[in-house]
């Protein structure tokens, strides 16, 4: 939700563009007779699609390397632009440069109208034309992800670049100039645009601090998933289960499977198989005593047995690497692979953390840990972590780099299992400062992530009839 609520609002501010002096006049410079103008308006779109990727992108791939500073500074940036936007106050601080005019005199206009498409969908090199602009810029940073800056850069591209290819071509007909006379001479237009780029940032400020739990789509019985492609696995009451992401189909394969690559693996007893996914041809099989849980990809399996973890390349599986060990009463959680990087949780009586090993190289580093919150149930792919994140009040699934402090946004969301007292005492005052959270019939547990989606396994409470079921959840 929040992805989609910023693709919203960076196209609304985008349109509040044309508004800019270098809007309006790219209209004119486009128009009129014998100047392509069909031609003009593609490569002036393809100009403004580049520039906006190219900013929001390159602040978002920054944010992810320094670290961001989470959902709270989002929502408040999306508020003060909101209010800004829609109470009309100046734009502050604006930037009044306006497009080098002598480019269209001395280029062929096709390119003089690409190179004014990228200076427009930067935003940032001309006249700026609502609050929202630098709120989106601030969330980019904040955010800390390049795919979704580049995203935020498109829609707003796309934002900057219609209302002039849908106006210039008609710009000399009577009913374009009385558009354009319109959006020039009568200040409520723009400030209908504004208020709309309002409502949207107000969308975003909520969706960053509540997550999107009511997306969630309930796959089936079943727990431990795991994703590699468009294909999730998970084990159910009746056995293994394979999920197409596209066509929704299904079919089984063997209980206690991981999928990563071209590869699956599953364990019988104290019997691990690998196998290619499309056939189910076993390419390895070893015996590992006591065999818990288990992880593949192209090159490794790694295998958790007892309180250790062990890995062992797929050329050559004799050679046992150990990636972890943890003393009681401290806990290994289960692994995730992604290439060459296994990810896992290890829990402390006084710290949580998360570690990454990178099995080509043997370098481990802590990518994220508390004191106060318990974490859990890793997983990884192309260097976007996700885990489960356990306080006194809450539970949440987790999405965000995988560097050291970055800031993480919540896919899912809900309150914490642990039962709380009443916060006041028998015979006195209801009032409290301190109410207490109702307490969650699930909790939150195994963790997989595919390109598109992210899986969570649900336990149910103690007591509870129900059974454990695997959600799914757009990232």
């Amino acid at each position: 939700m929040l992805t989609t609520a910023l693709v919203a609002a960076a196209f609304v501010t985008g349109i509040a563009g044309t508004w800019s002096p270098c809007g309006l006049s790219m209209i004119e410079t486009i128009s009129g007779p014998r100047r392509r103008v069909r031609l003009c308006c593609t490569t002036f779109a393809l100009g403004a699609l580049a520039g906006g990727t190219a900013i929001f992108g390159t602040l978002g791939a920054v944010g992810s390397l320094v670290g961001a500073r989470g959902p709270a500074l989002v929502a408040v940036l999306g508020v003060a632009a909101a209010i800004a936007d829609v109470r009309g106050l100046p734009i502050v601080p604006q930037i009044r440069r306006q497009v080098p005019e002598h480019w269209r005199r001395v280029l062929p206009l096709p390119v003089a109208t690409l190179l004014y498409g990228v200076l427009l969908g930067l935003g940032f090199t001309t006249f700026v034309y609502a609050v929202a602009l630098w709120a989106l810029a601030g969330i980019a940073f904040v955010v800390a992800s390049a795919q979704t800056g580049a995203l935020i850069g498109l829609a707003f591209g796309a934002g900057r670049a219609l209302p002039i290819c849908v106006l210039a071509p008609l710009a000399h007909l009577r009913a374009g100039r009385s558009v354009i006379d319109a959006m020039a001479q009568r200040p409520i237009v723009l400030s209908v645009v504004r208020r709309l780029a309002a409502a949207c940032l107000v969308v975003v400020a909520a969706a960053a601090l509540v997550g999107d739990a009511g997306a969630a789509t309930n796959l089936g019985l079943g727990t431990d998933p795991s994703a590699s492609g468009t294909t999730v696995v998970w084990t159910s009451p009746t056995g293994g289960v394979a999920r197409d992401e596209g066509t929704a189909e299904t079919r089984s394969v063997p209980a206690h499977a991981a999928v990563g690559g071209s590869l699956i693996a599953w364990r019988e007893g104290e019997t691990v198989r690998v196998a290619r996914s499309a056939d189910l041809a076993v390419v390895l099989e070893l015996a590992v005593p006591g065999v818990t849980a288990i992880a593949v990809s192209d090159a490794w399996l790694v295998t958790r047995a007892g309180n250790a973890l062990d890995a062992r390349a797929i050329a050559d599986p004799d050679n046992v690497v150990r990636v972890a060990t943890a003393k009681s009463p401290g806990q290994l959680g289960r692994p995730a692979l992604d290439g060459d990087v296994v990810v896992y949780h290890l829990a402390t009586p006084r710290l949580s953390t998360i570690v990454a090993f990178d099995l080509a190289t043997a370098k481990r580093r802590t990518v994220r840990k508390s004191k106060t919150s318990l974490l859990t149930n890793p997983s990884l792919l192309d260097g976007e972590l996700l885990y489960d994140r356990q306080t006194s009040r809450v539970q949440l699934v987790e999405l965000g780099p995988l560097v050291k402090g970055a800031s993480d946004r919540a896919v899912y969301r809900l309150t914490a299992p642990s039962v709380h007292d009443a916060g006041h005492e028998r015979g006195h005052s209801r009032h409290t400062r301190n109410v207490p959270p109702r307490t969650a019939k699930w909790r939150l547990w195994t963790t997989a992530l595919s390109g598109t989606q992210a899986y969570v396994t649900l336990l149910p409470g103690a007591g509870s009839a129900a059974a454990a079921r695997v959600l799914s959840l757009p990232r």
